[in-house]
């Protein structure tokens, strides 16, 4: 049956069927029910693409997971948390959200372009941030809504949503420094990525204003994976003088750290003093010993994102009037049994 059909049957007209069926205020509760009950009755359902030709809008929106290879998981922990919280924002407008996951940086460059063109979606969330990023400035040339995971130099003035590693990483190097330790060391991210440069910046600021110096090699970039980790442990360990504590970026290369320390006889908390970042799931608390480092909120931080989007179209820009606002996002230090004092004697 057919919208002229239920019309008929109803003895309605069809634009008011329509306008019951899309939940108007131009149509009573009445009509609405009676409406809604017979095309159930009839088992007719509106034509998405119909109603989505007259609004302007597909109500769907696209999430572009960050480009990853098959060894970096990260992005399991945080990011379908991330997604329920869009999609709870997004369903009570009757939006659904897609993902998009790409192999490479070329690779997602040229879907997002495919998608923008086609305009397959209403708006696109682009998570992975680089310093210089190519994305945001496309998306920005077009016109296009997006809201950015991430801060960045590229893209002009837009919507942002970024970690508040700044405070988080302050936080954590006085713990340490509370602790004894003086030698702190890092590893992060190679590349160009934004939150890398953030995280080191951030931990330069927290080293001077500590008074700590800062040796040659202390500072060590490999791929955001467990193998990174272990291979930036290894170069660390190496050194003639090595750290007493050790910053990852993420509770991934921090897991790497845990297999190294174990084959060279050490014990982290009680030989070096470990905080893993951000810790993207739960694994961390089933290592041992357990590991420290930052939590958030995934759930409610897909929900800003979802917000931030949503002002951006005219239908919803009086509903989510200061969401455009770039906004830093909290993180919470979680101190666990892997950053102990430092020891009277070392292990090493």
């Amino acid at each position: 049956m057919g919208i002229r059909e239920l019309a008929k049957e109803l003895k309605l007209s069809v634009s008011t069927v329509s306008r019951a069926l899309n939940d108007s205020d131009e149509v009573s509760d009445e009509t609405r029910e009676r409406v809604r009950a017979a095309a159930l009755e009839h088992r007719y359902a509106p034509s998405k693409s119909a109603a989505s030709l007259r609004r302007g809008r597909l109500d769907i929106v696209g999430l572009m997971l960050p480009v990853r290879r098959e060894e970096e998981t990260y992005t399991h922990g945080i990011f379908m948390r991330l997604a329920d919280g869009l999609q709870s924002v997004l369903s009570r407008h009757g939006m659904d959200l897609v993902m998009y996951s790409s192999a490479s940086w070329d690779d997602e460059c040229a879907r997002l372009r495919r998608i923008v063109d086609r305009r397959h979606v209403d708006g696109v969330i682009l998570a992975g941030t680089r310093r210089h990023d190519e994305r945001l400035d496309y998306v920005a040339s077009r016109h296009f809504p997006f809201v950015a995971l991430g801060r960045s130099e590229s893209g002009g003035e837009h919507a942002w949503v970024d970690l508040d590693f700044e405070t988080a990483v302050a936080a954590c190097v006085a713990q340490l420094v509370a602790r004894g330790h003086r030698r702190i060391a890092l590893a992060i991210p190679g590349g160009d990525a934004m939150q890398a440069h953030i995280y080191l910046r951030a931990w330069q600021q927290a080293m001077k204003q500590h008074g700590l110096a800062v040796p040659e090699g202390f500072v060590q970039r490999n791929e955001l994976s467990e193998r990174g980790g272990y291979l930036a442990t290894g170069a660390l360990l190496a050194l003639a003088n090595p750290p007493d504590a050790l910053m990852f970026q993420s509770d991934c290369m921090a897991i790497g750290a845990y297999r190294k320390l174990h084959e060279t006889g050490m014990t982290p908390g009680r030989d070096l003093a470990i905080s893993g970042g951000v810790l993207a799931g739960e694994v961390s608390d089933y290592l041992a010993p357990r590991l420290s480092g930052f939590t958030l909120d995934a759930y409610a931080l897909g929900e800003r994102l979802a917000q931030a989007l949503l002002a951006q179209l005219p239908d919803f820009a009086s509903t989510y009037p200061a969401a455009r606002e770039p906004q830093l996002w909290p993180l919470t230090l979680r101190d666990r049994d892997d950053d102990a004092p430092v020891p009277t004697s070392s292990g090493r």
